[in-house]
């Protein structure tokens, strides 16, 4: 029995996508807001459910990948500060106007921006798959985020239209 996708559970499910933006009101409001919307309204229907499941991967997943592009930056940067450091009592500032950075600092200073274009584009790719899976969850569709990993997995196809309440009805 294939049972319709309400617009309740469309707009919760729109809902709990776009609470991740809460990152910006409160600290970890990332997690915290979808996972409670979730939390609460997960047994209202499969579509709910894997939506709510999906957001929260995506959150932790990209949670891990900005870790790991920092602790994977820390040691390249303070490798290039310490032989930056070296160059740095020769600098004489002549004027204002010219001002030399030593060969040194240079590498400290592409470093820094290579990990901080990656950081960027981490950022980016998820505002914009936070967006494109609010979009689709408003139009009823499942959405499935890039570099995902299944912390939770998402329910089966099989149970796709049934209902997660399976009690006796009187």
């Amino acid at each position: 029995m294939k049972t319709s996708i309400t617009n309740h559970q469309k707009n919760v499910a729109t809902f709990i996508h776009l609470s991740v933006f809460a990152q910006f009101i409160f600290p970890l409001g990332n997690f915290i807001a979808p996972l409670l919307i979730w939390a609460a309204l997960k047994k209202e229907s499969v579509y709910v459910d894997n939506h709510g499941r999906r957001a929260l991967n995506f959150q932790m997943s990209t949670t891990l990948y900005a870790i790991a592009i920092i602790l994977i930056a820390v040691p390249f940067i303070i490798w290039q500060a310490i032989n930056a450091s070296d160059q740095f009592d020769t600098i004489y500032l002549q004027s204002f106007e010219s001002f030399t950075i030593p060969g040194d600092a240079v590498g400290l200073i592409v470093t820094g921006l290579i990990f901080g274009i990656l950081l960027l584009a981490l950022c980016m790719l998820s505002l914009f798959s936070v967006i494109s899976a609010a979009v689709s969850a408003s139009n009823g569709e499942p959405y499935k985020y890039p570099l995902s990993i299944n912390f939770l997995k998402p329910l089966s196809a099989s149970n796709q239209e049934a209902p997660l309440d399976s009690s006796p009805k009187a």
